[in-house]
């Protein structure tokens, strides 16, 4: 919990954070970071320090971007607190930051980290949604560095949660994410395996294929794309190989199949599941 002594602090950063001096701006990038880390602050903070992080994240400065989108990324992980960042404009700011910081990605890295649960986040994901970041997200997911792909490809499962509810009669974006949909497969063909850390990537992939299969039009997507028997191969390769990933794997790809087979293959209590994801 906050002490007295953090509040001091506090203050002291968000002034910083105010100055138009590049030493300061870092200085209350730096210890908002760890302070938040270190900190548990009541809600009325979350303006206060929200809008400060706001002012930060867009720094044309490496290093105050960096790490004032860290901390923006673990003070949206407060459930108790996240209420608030669509009123202070958080998912707007990180979109825009993931834009400016696209080709850095010790930036980038931080800034997903802070989509992704802007994305899990009913409330905040419609803030996101009004951008036009999806686009960039499918491309990240095919990013040479494997935690900007990682992510970026659970950000995608959150936003396919949301395809047969929030999305439901978005054409526009349901055609975007539909051109997502041979990305996603790519990882879970035997022709992609290298054994080098795939799980992952693997895992995140079919959730957010299995959660894309509830919408009619990127169902037919997926089984334009061969995902009817990709979805057989996923789940009988799950059954046979139940450690703690593999168990999650089989949920999604019993989904999955259940959805595209019209009901005759897969689970009928996987019909309902979602898989969304925040850390």
């Amino acid at each position: 919990m906050a002490t007295p002594g953090n509040f001091s602090e506090l203050q002291h950063l968000l002034q910083l954070s105010y100055s138009e001096n590049p030493e300061d701006q870092q200085k209350a990038a730096v210890d908002l970071s760890k302070l938040v880390e270190g900190a548990v602050f009541p809600a009325v903070s979350f303006g206060p320090i929200s809008h400060a992080l706001c002012r930060l994240v867009p720094s044309t400065n490496r290093t105050v971007a960096s790490y004032s989108a860290r901390a923006l990324k673990l003070l949206v992980l407060d459930d108790a607190l996240r209420s608030q960042a669509v009123v202070a404009g958080v998912p707007a700011v990180v979109c825009g930051a993931i834009r400016q910081w696209e080709d850095e990605v010790l930036c980038l890295r931080e800034l997903l980290g802070a989509l992704q649960t802007l994305t899990w986040d009913k409330a905040c994901v419609k803030g996101v949604l009004q951008t036009d970041i999806v686009g960039h997200v499918i491309d990240f997911a095919q990013a040479p560095d494997q935690e900007v792909s990682v992510l970026s490809t659970a950000i995608l499962a959150n936003i396919f949660s949301y395809c047969d509810t929030l999305l439901l009669t978005d054409s526009v974006l349901l055609e975007v994410l539909a051109g997502s949909i041979p990305t996603l497969m790519e990882p879970l063909r035997p022709s992609s395996f290298d054994g080098k850390g795939q799980g992952p990537q693997k895992f995140y992939a079919i959730a957010a294929l299995a959660n894309a299969s509830a919408h009619p039009r990127l169902a037919d997507a997926i089984k334009g794309n061969g995902g009817l028997q990709l979805a057989r191969d996923m789940e009988r390769q799950s059954l046979a190989n139940l450690n703690i990933l593999g168990s999650r794997v089989v949920d999604c790809a019993q989904a999955m199949l259940y959805r595209l087979s019209d009901r005759r293959e897969g689970e009928a209590t996987a019909a309902s599941k979602k898989f969304k994801f925040k850390w």
